[in-house]
């Protein structure tokens, strides 16, 4: 029994919802003000009451009842106390003279069934002027973003008879604000997301420069949108350089950066970056000899590459005497060790090899070109389309003679202006993090670059942003080892070759009739001694040979 008794105490103390009937959907709406709306009241007002058309809740859908009052213009001390069917608004001071003061009440007071009101609703009433319907109006966006921020202070400061007037309001879900029944005449209008709600501007809230406007002949209306940016009074930093292909990079920085701010603005190059001289063993040393041994592209600066290729074009012409030569000031130019050269170039001698090593150029420098991304995206568009209009056969210029540089300043084209750049609610164009940079040449695989960059500004036009950042691509995999050769040759060990078959010693090609003999000056980049370039004062000699020997078998065996 008294188990019994403490459950139906327990379920008498519980609130609910008054049983029966149906459930209240419709907001509320104000159906009486004190005073009434554009009454002339004398200065010094203090109390106004707001009528509802139900009960309302002691509870507002966000903050305080304080908070659900704006009093435009501002005045002290405002309290709001909530009644049975209404508010009460305390002024304080009272209201000044020769003033027009709209009091809103802001779509977060709601009725008992948790029902908001629909709209805000104004209250204009005036201690002396007219009522002249001036509309100072316009949305709130999020300069990053783009998009519409709610609850945003926005202030219109009047210069009126040496006074400052200001009129003020917060922007609603959508980002919408409107001051009504504001003086004519030239005005500045700002915006910041009040957070403590102290009514001044604080160094950390996101907020909007004050701007100038002005309100001609009445009544008429201004409109304008309002950026919010996060105060930042540092300038943005190098993150990380990613690759994106051989010849683009994508420069990512710790804040966003202006986007009217041209890429050509920038400046930057890569530089080889050289890594630390550690000590290297015995066993490293042969694995770098073998490493050199093996048919894997060759890394030459541009001189000694031209020259490569001419040794090929002499070789594969039959033309040794010239092949030597220009073997000679191959080594004279240091870029390929003895031991490199005379295995690529006695090779190309002895089997009149068709396909070269592959050669990759390295360069001590290479000079990028920076865009920002909309600009990037504009000039990729401007070169498809000029390499598409170049293929067409009643093209102008005739296939194939566009020109796949693109244009000269980012954008140029009608392809670039169809393309589609993200913009905010104020038609400026969403920042990013990004640049992209172009470069001149090839970006060779295998070689730390150190990718810098300089003058970059964020989005709050802070300058002087930098940074490096060491970049490589990965090295291509290794060509497979071409093993018919040897496998023919095992197959064919019972076969007896020939003694004159057999090339005399004296015609077999040497790096001495090659003129590579002895220690050349290899080429000086410290991360290409695990490639088998020889470091400074190393006398160079050749590994044994790898290709299985012919064993010839005497008559008659």
């Amino acid at each position: 029994m008294p188990a019994l008794l403490a459950i139906l105490l327990t379920a008498c103390a519980q609130l609910e919802m008054p049983p029966g009937g149906p459930e209240d959907r419709f907001p509320p709406y104000v159906v009486e003000t004190v005073p009434d709306t554009f009454a002339v009241v004398e200065p010094g007002l203090r109390d106004i009451f707001i009528r509802f058309s139900e009960r309302i809740s002691e509870r507002t859908a966000g903050g305080t009842l304080d908070d659900a009052v704006v009093v435009s213009p501002p005045v002290d001390r405002v309290r709001v106390r909530h009644s049975r069917y209404g508010i009460a608004i305390s002024l304080g001071e009272g209201l000044l003279p020769d003033r027009v003061y709209r009091i809103t009440v802001l779509p977060v007071v709601n009725d008992m069934f948790a029902n908001n009101l629909r709209d805000a609703f104004d209250l204009v009433i005036s201690t002396g002027p007219e009522f002249v319907p001036n509309v100072v109006a316009g949305m709130v966006e999020d300069r990053v973003t783009g998009r519409a921020t709610p609850d945003v202070r926005v202030e219109a400061r009047f210069l009126m008879g040496g006074d400052t007037i200001v009129h003020w309001n917060v922007s609603d879900s959508a980002g919408v604000y409107s001051l009504r029944f504001v003086p004519d005449g030239p005005f500045e209008i700002g915006a910041w997301q009040d957070r403590n709600r102290d009514r001044e501007v604080g160094e950390r809230e996101p907020q909007a420069a004050f701007v100038a406007g002005e309100l001609a002949t009445p009544p008429d209306t201004s409109f304008s949108v309002l950026s919010l940016i996060e105060p930042d009074t540092t300038p943005p930093r190098l993150a990380r350089v990613n690759i994106v292909d051989s010849v683009t990079l994508r420069f990512e920085f710790d804040d966003y950066l202006e986007p009217t701010v041209s890429g050509e603005a920038f400046s930057g190059e890569l530089a080889i970056a050289p890594e630390p001289d550690t000590a290297v063993d015995a066993a490293e040393e042969e694995d770098s000899l073998a490493v050199a041994d093996r048919r894997g592209p060759l890394m030459l600066d541009p001189e000694t590459a031209a020259r490569y290729t001419d040794s090929v074009a002499a070789v594969r012409t039959a033309d040794s005497v010239a092949a030597t030569q220009l073997a000679d000031s191959i080594a004279e130019a240091g870029s390929l060790d003895s031991l490199a050269a005379a295995n690529v170039l006695d090779s190309l001698l002895a089997e009149r090899l068709v396909e070269p090593r592959r050669v990759i150029v390295v360069r001590d420098t290479i000079r990028v070109r920076f865009f920002q991304e909309h600009e990037y995206t504009r000039w990729v568009a401007f070169r498809e389309d000029s390499l598409a209009r170049a293929q067409e056969p009643d093209s102008a210029t005739g296939p194939g003679t566009g020109d796949p540089e693109g244009p000269e300043a980012p954008g140029d084209g009608a392809a670039a202006d169809s393309v589609d750049i993200p913009l905010g609610l104020s038609g400026l164009i969403i920042p990013s993090r990004t640049v992209v940079g172009v470069l001149d040449g090839e970006l060779p695989p295998g070689v730390p670059y150190a990718a810098s960059v300089v003058g970059v500004a964020n989005i709050h036009g802070t300058s002087g942003g930098e940074g490096v950042d060491t970049v490589m691509r990965p090295l291509p995999p290794p060509e497979p080892e071409d093993t018919t050769e040897a496998e023919g040759d095992a197959a064919a060990g019972d076969t007896v070759t020939p003694p004159d078959t057999v090339t005399p010693p004296d015609t077999v090609a040497t790096p001495g009739a090659l003129g590579l003999a002895g220690a050349v000056r290899p080429l000086e980049l410290p991360f290409l001694r695990s490639r088998g370039i020889a470091r400074p004062g190393q006398a160079l000699t050749h590994p044994p040979s790898r290709r299985p020997r012919r064993t010839a078998r005497a008559p008659g065996r």
